[in-house]
């Protein structure tokens, strides 16, 4: 179970942020569709003082306003950091989350102590395309981010219909997504060019069936990146913490505790 959840306030904004656990402290950076507590992050914090904070625009945290591309939110996530008292950190990045954490190691190495990016975005791979999971049908973004679009935890993740009462944030988070990803180009070719330059110990996990962000984006981060390990899980879509957490979460602590 989650220790805690709290509003964290960040420069004058309240961010919804989660926390469980003790021990060496690791920094989970979300992705666009998976805000929140669950199963895979209590494996994690066995072993680990998880924190999970929001991004504004997602879930209940403010502040989408001043986030219109990745650079302000490497310094928002520098701001939450601080205010967390990490001068340094484990970092684990899914998804959009893992193209922030791949930034962060960039641009500021020392706040990072060994990075892991899970089907990360934010490569740029000539002549492998990328699916629009934004304009997909709910039934087709299924089969785009699941090995099994028909499982429990694809249809409890992605239902046919929203909980009541939830559709208000399921549309705020879409637009604060599509604001960062909608057109990335010339920021994934930079990342791209750049990668060499990242430092921190790095483990690539990436799902063997992801048909978002197909292993090509991860081979590419495993092979820019100086001494990465790639692990590829089988079975596995876009979101290896939901789709095989006990899987993802021991090849992650395996990887931190060497």
């Amino acid at each position: 179970m989650v220790e805690q959840e709290v509003a964290l306030k960040v420069r004058g904004k309240s961010i919804q942020l989660f926390r469980g656990g003790e021990g060496p402290p690791l920094l989970y950076l979300h992705g666009a569709g998976t805000v929140g507590w669950m199963p895979v992050h209590d494996r994690l914090a066995a072993r680990r003082r998880v924190c999970l904070p929001v991004q504004p625009g997602f879930g209940e945290s403010e502040g989408y306003d001043e986030i219109e591309d990745i650079e302000d939110l490497v310094f928002h996530t520098l701001d939450v950091m601080d205010e967390l008292a990490l001068p340094q950190a484990d970092v684990v990045g899914l998804s959009l989350g893992g193209w922030l954490a791949a930034e962060l190691a960039l641009r500021h190495p020392s706040r990072v102590r060994r990075l892991v990016l899970v089907d990360a975005a934010g490569t740029r791979v000539v002549g492998v395309p990328r699916a629009n999971v934004f304009l997909a049908p709910v039934p087709k973004a299924r089969e785009l981010l699941f090995h099994d679009p028909t499982s429990k935890i694809a249809l409890a993740l992605m239902p046919d219909a929203p909980p009541p009462g939830a559709l208000e944030t399921i549309l705020r988070g879409r637009e604060a997504a599509a604001r960062l990803l909608w057109h990335p180009h010339t920021a994934y070719r930079k990342l791209t060019s750049r990668l060499g330059r990242i430092t921190a110990p790095t483990l690539v996990v990436w799902g063997a069936n992801d048909r978002l962000l197909p292993l090509a984006y991860g081979e590419a981060y495993a092979t820019g990146i100086p001494g990465a390990r790639l692990v590829v899980i089988d079975e596995c879509g876009h979101l290896p913490p939901f789709e095989q957490p006990a899987r993802f979460a021991e090849a992650v602590l395996k990887f931190l505790e060497a």
